[in-house]
């Protein structure tokens, strides 16, 4: 690693780079999902009529989790072998007829829930198209400029900026719901920001696409990139690090939106303790604007922790010691959060609620530095692809187990869930090989 002055150099020189800023407003733009935070609530009033909501809900998300199981690791190879970049425009075409095939579904009764089982399908290939694609594109550039050390630096930067998109996407939601007054057409409003990074991306420069020229079929490809994976899966940093990144991420993306209906069972404590009530607004109107609020104030926090990431990793001198204690960290705070939603104390809940998405955002710069460091680079979105694909294998299984269990009570699913992520960690993920074995590795690559 460089000194400390030749550090923050070469640092302002990554930040001022005209690429950087692209991979910035990439993340700021693609995070402009104004549906995102009330969407367990559009659908919980579309589920209205049905028992066990919350399972259904699931259902949809297995559905999404499926498309992009089934695809993620064929797209990773795809990508590595016919061009990153095309993929990734690809990818927003998916979006885009997701969100056309939500407001549709949504504007129809609940006879016609099958088009909203499309319109997850087709979320679920456009994040198999893009999972592990831009960020291989991003280490493709870092390999240009010598930039290999600064991962977690550069992950973290373009990461927060993303985030900052998603704290502009809470406020922006709560005027665009108030003005369009049809819930469902947020939807098509996100298919503007999703045009927008469309042709950013076709502002790349031509190396972005970066691939491997053969002369084999494509049937060809996936049987020889499946070998790869095999091949790289020998090593045990690289299956560590894979698996305890993906599991993470699947138990938070599973759970993170319960923050709303939680929301929506408190919602009269919360105008009581607010002093609310005297502002005239019916619930609904209060739900839009304190969900808008408080996913701007969490992702503005998980912005700052994601920008910081690579000095937790200076702090405790390695990435994968980092995702360990985060990893226990998380367990902690459902276990805290279950007990101050049985003791009905909303205003604790939520504020508990942020350290969820404080830690995935600290913890997910991190996994990419550790797991980028030990690849082979002709494998970056293949890997990245795998890890995306457990990660949907375990959303498949979490997401109606969840629903199924949250439809009796959540406290109850959190304790459950830490119970599980401390046993797992400590018995199968924790801690990684010797650091020169790690070392000698990486250099093989």
């Amino acid at each position: 690693m460089p000194e400390k002055n030749e550090t923050k150099l070469i640092q302002k020189r990554i930040l001022r780079d005209p690429l950087m800023w692209k991979f910035r407003f990439y993340g700021f733009i693609k995070n402009l999902r104004f549906f995102e935070p009330y969407l367990l609530i559009i659908l919980l009033v579309y589920f209205s009529d049905s028992d066990f909501p919350l399972l259904k809900i699931g259902s949809l998300v297995l559905v999404q989790e499926v498309f992009t199981y089934v695809f993620e690791v064929p797209s990773g190879i795809i990508a590595d072998k016919f061009g990153k970049k095309n993929e990734l425009l690809i990818c927003f075409i998916f979006y885009i007829v997701s969100f056309g095939l939500y407001f549709t579904g949504l504007r129809l009764s609940s006879r016609f829930v099958f088009v909203l089982f499309f319109a997850a399908g087709f979320f679920g290939l456009g994040e198999a198209f893009r999972s592990g694609t831009h960020k291989a594109m991003i280490l493709t550039w870092m390999d240009k400029n010598e930039f290999q050390e600064f991962k977690s630096f550069v992950y973290g930067t373009t990461r927060s900026w993303s985030l900052i998109g998603s704290a502009i996407n809470g406020v922006l939601s709560i005027f665009l719901i108030f003005a369009v007054g049809a819930i469902e057409w947020v939807f098509i409003i996100a298919i503007v920001p999703y045009v927008l990074d469309f042709i950013l991306i076709t502002t790349y420069p031509s190396y972005m696409n970066d691939h491997v020229t053969s002369d084999k079929t494509i049937l060809q490809e996936m049987r020889q990139g499946l070998k790869d994976i095999f091949s790289a899966f020998k090593n045990r940093n690289l299956v560590k690090g894979v698996f305890s990144s993906a599991s993470y991420d699947a138990v938070y993306k599973s759970i993170k939106d319960y923050i709303q209906p939680v929301i929506k069972i408190y919602i009269g404590v919360i105008i009581l303790n607010l002093g609310l009530d005297s502002l005239g607004l019916t619930e609904n109107n209060l739900i839009t604007i304190i969900l808008g609020s408080m996913y701007t104030i969490f992702y503005i926090f998980s912005s700052v922790a994601s920008r910081n990431a690579y000095r937790v990793k200076t702090l405790v001198k390695s990435s994968k010691r980092a995702m360990d204690i985060l990893f226990y960290l998380f367990a902690g705070v459902l276990i805290l959060n279950s007990v101050f939603i049985w003791v009905n104390i909303p205003v604790v809940v939520i504020f508990l609620f942020l350290f969820i998405y404080i830690f995935e955002n600290l913890r997910r710069p991190l996994a990419v530095d550790f797991i980028g460091g030990i690849m082979k680079k002709e494998q970056r979105a293949t890997i990245l692809s795998v890890e995306a694909q457990f990660k949907s294998i375990l959303v498949f299984i979490f997401a109606p187990l969840f629903g199924f269990i949250a439809d009796f009570s959540i406290p109850v699913l959190f304790v459950i869930i830490a119970g599980v992520i401390v046993l797992v960690n400590t018995f199968l993920l924790f801690g990684e090989d010797s650091v020169k074995k790690q070392e000698s590795t990486s250099k093989s690559t």
